[in-house]
């Protein structure tokens, strides 16, 4: 694969939960303010809020004391208990985002799913940020973690 190539493709994780798919969206989605790790926003330190709006053209945003709301994007997909899709600017140029797609899928074993997360949508515009993603596992563990309790 080409340097290009590689660095477009995009960023994914997989999770296997120990709960079924309706409750990990909906922590992904509903609790994003307790699995999000402040330091992954404009500013820890005035960090109130970590939205997502559950609809189409829904804003992804956190909401900070000092600065008020910073868009990070905006919901493009939104099936509950299934899929959700959002553009994604933080830590980017908002004229270039990137995307995140998240798949929540039932396993066959009981009340169990496994979650596909991917950071995608990396052109030439915008792949000189890509690097700066190399800490999902960090935030998605502390997702994973809050959808099992």
């Amino acid at each position: 694969m080409s340097e290009v190539a590689a660095s477009n493709s995009p960023i994914t994780h997989e999770y296997r939960l120990a709960c079924s798919a309706e409750h990990a969206f909906s922590t992904y989605v509903e609790r994003i303010a307790q699995w999000w790790h402040p330091r992954y926003t404009a500013n820890p330190d005035t960090l109130e809020a970590v939205t997502i709006e559950p609809l189409v053209g829904g804003r992804v945003s956190a909401t900070h004391s000092d600065i008020g709301r910073d868009d990070w994007g905006e919901v493009t997909l939104f099936q509950p208990g299934r899929r959700l899709v959002h553009t994604f600017t933080l830590a980017q140029d908002p004229r270039h985002p990137s995307e995140i797609a998240v798949d929540f899928i039932p396993r066959e074993d009981g009340d169990a799913c496994t979650v596909v997360f991917a950071h995608r949508g990396w052109t030439d515009a915008n792949a000189d940020a890509r690097p700066k993603f190399t800490d999902w596992p960090i935030m998605l563990d502390r997702f994973a973690a809050l959808a099992i309790q």
